[in-house]
This record gives structure tokens, C-alpha cells and sequence, in this order.
């Protein structure tokens, strides 16, 4: 009976104060989602009160009234005498027609709440098989074209305009270029740049849609498996972003081979070998494509380097290292410039 007096030993605040965050977060990310999915954004186009909202939308009028009160708490609506309207970030980021728009990247998160979803059945039965051909052609691609036009596309330029041999650059590869912004967007700031896409044959189909939305003139595709095909030679410069490659160093020799002397190889990743075990490594593991094993860090496979392993490799075979680039500290991203030497 004493017991009913004591309280646990254990850090009970901390602990409760995790359980409430995650909570919060699996609310907050699913009324996000939800309108979304219901429409609430585009509707809000133009500013409706909630009577005229429920009834274009088929809702409950309580339960969106409450819905849209909490999505003005987050800052995607506002309010003014009962009538909602969409803020500036709902409507550059959660709308269809909008540029900016990340309705394809939220709701592809979709799997990934899935997969945690089911973490239990995982555990026990092993990860889930994923078709490469798909995921690259019909979820990374777009997804990773919308995340780019957040800043990471515009920083990544911004930085390579720094480098001379950049500017002075007339042949560039974007190897695993998927989407083709960036090949797009180099050409864009250089206007004596020829630029070359080499993906996947299913992946660059997706490419030639984005060429010709930008109405790209100097952009073309090429269609191939980097590790099994020729990428082709005289480059000035040769760019990976984030491909699933772009950490292996049996790349290293057809990279080199394919840039002429003087020219640099810049390649963005996420290096997670000199960061603790997190819940991103965990997830990296719930999922995996047939035939090929993954490392147990993030975003890395089989055979894959650490970052100083994959720099002193560069350097082993010719290239000098000009600068590493922070991108993302935290989740460790880095942008490596390289000059074959």
C-alpha cells in the first residue's frame, strides 16, 4: 500500500515531455495533410466563410471550424470576421498551381508514416521491398524537384558561381540528374553551358517533361546505368546531387575519365558515417530495394565511403579538393568541389 505514496524514480517530466511532442507532431501533421487531401487550400483561393466552406467541401461545419481555426494557429489561414483565407505560406507552398508548390512531397510522406506505422510487423518480418524503377521514376524524382525549389537548387547555385572554372564551363553532366532543375538552372547562369542529364530510361522520360516546362534549349538527356554504362567524356564539369551512386568509389574512374583536365567534380550528399545512431538511420533501414544492401547509416549502401574516406579516395586518384560546402549540418549534408588536377 505504500507504493500508491511513491512516486517513479525515473525522469517522468522528460519522459512525458517526449510522448506530448510526438503526439503534437502526428496532430499537426495530419491536419496538414488532411486539408490538403480535403481541399481546404485551394478553396481558400478565394476567402469564404465556414458555412460556405463545409458545404463546397462536405464536411462536418463543426469539426472543419476547428480545423481551420487550428491551421490559422500554425500560420496556413487567417481569419477576419468568420471568414478564412489563405496566409502567404498556404498559398506559395500547399497549392496546387503554385511553383512553390510541396503538396507531392507532403503527401508522399505518406509511406513513410507507413513504414512506422507498421515498425512492429517490420521488426519481426524484415523491411519492406521497394521497386527501384518506380520509386526513382514516380516518387523521388518529383519529390526531390519540389524540396529543391525551397532554397536548396538556388544555394547550390548561388555557391558554384564562386568557382572559375564553373563560370568558364562549356559541357556539364548532372549524373543521377533526375528532375533536371539543377542542369536547368546551371544553364540558366551560364548562358555558353551545354548540359547533359543521365538517368535511369524511365527516369528521364520524367526529365524531358521538366525540360520542356522551363523550355529549356540547351538541356538534353541521357539515358543509361551509371555503374554499367559510358557517361560519356570531355565535360568541364561533372554534378551529382544527392544519387544513390554518388558515395561509391567505383564511380570515381569513369568520373575522372569523364572530365577534361582542369575541370571539377561536384558532388552533394548526406554523409552520416561522424553522426550518433538516430530515428533517420532506423527508417533508412525499414526499406530496401531488391538485390541491393544498404549500410545501417542513412542514406548509404553496400560498399558506400564516409566522407573522409570518399575524400581521401578523390585525392588518391587525381583530384584536388577546393572546398567542402555545409549545406545541412544536422542531417549532414555536404557539397564536395573537387578539380581534377
Amino acid at each position: 500500500m505504500d507504493e500508491l505514496l511513491k512516486t517513479p524514480d525515473a525522469d517522468v517530466d522528460s519522459f512525458m515531455d517526449t510522448l506530448k511532442k510526438a503526439m503534437n507532431g502526428i496532430r499537426t501533421y495530419y491536419v496538414i495533410l488532411s486539408a490538403i487531401d480535403l481541399g481546404v487550400f485551394e478553396a481558400l483561393k478565394v476567402p469564404k466563410g465556414i458555412d460556405e466552406l463545409s458545404k463546397e467541401l462536405g464536411c462536418d461545419r463543426n469539426l472543419l471550424l476547428i480545423m481551420c481555426r487550428i491551421l490559422c494557429k500554425l500560420g496556413l489561414l487567417s481569419e477576419r470576421n468568420g471568414v478564412f483565407e489563405n496566409t502567404k505560406t498556404s498559398r506559395e507552398l500547399l497549392t496546387r498551381d503554385s511553383f512553390y508548390s510541396q503538396i507531392f512531397f507532403i503527401r508522399n510522406t505518406r509511406n513513410t508514416v507507413d513504414l512506422w506505422m507498421n515498425l512492429t510487423r517490420i521488426l519481426r518480418e524484415g523491411a519492406v521491398i521497394r521497386n527501384p524503377n518506380e520509386f526513382f521514376s514516380e516518387v523521388a524524382v518529383h519529390t526531390m524537384a519540389q524540396y529543391s525549389l525551397l532554397g536548396e537548387l538556388q544555394k547550390t547555385v548561388r555557391e558554384l558561381l564562386k568557382f572559375n572554372e564553373f563560370q568558364k564551363a562549356r559541357r556539364l553532366l548532372d549524373l543521377g540528374g533526375g528532375h533536371g532543375l539543377y542542369a536547368i538552372a546551371f544553364t540558366i547562369v551560364n548562358p555558353e553551358l551545354e548540359a547533359y542529364v543521365f538517368d535511369l530510361p524511365q527516369v528521364v522520360e520524367i526529365t524531358k517533361r521538366y525540360i520542356s516546362r522551363f523550355r529549356a534549349k540547351r538541356v538534353r538527356v541521357i539515358a543509361g546505368n551509371f555503374f554499367k554504362d559510358d557517361i560519356g567524356k570531355n565535360y568541364d564539369v561533372i554534378f551529382s546531387s544527392y544519387n544513390p551512386g554518388g558515395k561509391n568509389p567505383r564511380l570515381i574512374p569513369k568520373i575522372y575519365s569523364g572530365l577534361n583536365r582542369g575541370g571539377i567534380y561536384v558532388n552533394k550528399q548526406i554523409f552520416r558515417d561522424d553522426r550518433k545512431i538516430s530515428l533517420i538511420d532506423l527508417e533508412w533501414n525499414l526499406w530496401k530495394f531488391e538485390g541491393i544492401e544498404k549500410s545501417e547509416r542513412a542514406y548509404m549502401f553496400r560498399g558506400d565511403l564516409g566522407f573522409k574516406d570518399y575524400i581521401n579516395r578523390l585525392e588518391e586518384f587525381g583530384f584536388r579538393i577546393l572546398e567542402v560546402i555545409e549545406f545541412d549540418e544536422e542531417i549532414g549534408s555536404r557539397m564536395i568541389v573537387a578539380k581534377k588536377v
